[in-house]
């Protein structure tokens, strides 16, 4: 705040002629929070003058000591009336001289704005500051008196913030809101020109049952943001965080889900992202038997499966295969020549690249 200039008036003082305290001279307006000092001015008699109060109202915050000083900081607005009496040297035996006096107290002017909406690089920004207590017949002007604002805004003298911010940014700075040659209020502000919001898909391919982890990132833009899906749907069983972009569920159908995914943040950005999860069915053996085997014969079976995600590997959990036949891991393809007879009891498993796996178990006979 301005600390109104203290009066300060020259004390005279004659032995010789009457004293007198001067009312001519009123203490000038004050303002609420803003330190003061007024100086009392005494006249003729003999120094040194005392001054004290006798009654009315001195405005709350301020205090009148011997010396005639009215000192302090007003804490309330309005007009007071008060009265004072000037003392001078016991040695005069001059007349105690009396006189009234008014004070305005100003309200406080203070800005009012205590937090500015985030700017976006390349879109127009206004915003326009407020304050309190105006007083009629002054104009308030504004002014930046500490730091600067983000490239591409002005300050008006009327208080408007505008202008197209060129880049991601963040400033803080103090505006001023004065009256010419009276009151004044400032406040330290922040602005942010937030960075562009951009983001895109990392969805991936999920499979019945098994559990999914997929999510939109996001890059740039202003904090908090928040994910939703603008248009289509997430598979059954699947669920969006709206705070973090994560996808995560375990699929209950599968099928191709096509849906948009949107993505906005605190300056009013928003980025939309297109995406296609598909989900497989989960994965099943599909072979229910195997071909006879003859010994000494060459022998060839795949194992089929359905659903899953390839490449699909198989290895045989329990059992053993007879003597001369083999299983690729890679295929699912049993082939060899035959080198004995029996039946062989064996249990396959086929896994997919989820980690989705199923198991039969088959008998192979082979004859002699």
């Amino acid at each position: 705040m301005v600390v109104l200039a203290a009066v300060l008036l020259a004390v005279t003082g004659s032995s010789a002629s009457a004293l007198d305290l001067e009312t001519d001279v009123q203490p000038l307006p004050g303002e609420v929070g803003t330190p003061y000092t007024f100086q009392f001015k005494g006249e003729e008699g003999c120094l040194p003058y005392r001054f004290k109060y006798l009654n009315g109202t001195v405005p709350p915050g301020l205090r009148i000591t011997e010396e005639g000083l009215l000192t302090g900081t007003p804490t309330e607005a309005g007009t007071f009336s008060f009265w004072v009496a000037l003392d001078d040297s016991v040695d005069c035996m001059s007349l105690q001289s009396q006189g009234e006096f008014t004070m305005i107290v100003l309200p406080d002017l203070a800005v009012t704005t205590t937090s500015l909406p985030p700017a976006v690089p390349g879109t127009p920004y206004s915003v326009q500051l407020q304050f309190s207590n105006p007083e009629v017949g002054w104009p308030v002007i504004w002014d930046i008196t500490q730091g600067s604002l983000p490239l591409g805004l002005t300050l008006s003298e009327t208080g408007v913030i505008s202008g197209t911010p060129t880049g991601p940014d963040a400033k803080s700075f103090v505006v001023r809101a004065r009256e010419p040659f009276r009151r004044f209020g400032e406040r330290e502000l922040t602005l942010t020109v937030a960075a562009a919001l951009q983001a895109r898909s990392a969805v991936r391919a999920g499979e019945v049952g098994l559990r999914y982890a997929g999510s939109v990132p996001a890059t740039g833009g202003l904090q908090s943001l928040t994910w939703s899906v603008a248009s289509g749907a997430l598979p059954p069983g699947l669920a969006l965080n709206p705070s973090t972009g994560a996808i995560s569920g375990v699929p209950r159908a599968a099928g191709i889900f096509a849906l948009t995914f949107a993505v906005s943040d605190a300056a009013g950005q928003r980025a939309t992202v297109p995406a296609s999860i598909r989900i497989a069915a989960r994965l099943t053996i599909a072979t229910a038997r195997l071909p006879l085997a003859t010994v000494g014969e060459s022998y060839r079976a795949r194992l089929a499966s359905n659903g899953g995600l390839a490449p699909t590997q198989w290895r045989i959990v329990r059992g053993t295969l007879p003597r001369g036949i083999r299983l690729d891991r890679r295929t699912g393809v049993l082939s060899g020549v035959v080198r004995e007879a029996g039946s062989f009891r064996i249990t396959v498993r086929a896994t997919d690249r989820l980690g989705g796996f199923s198991t039969r178990t088959l008998t192979l006979v082979v004859r002699s």
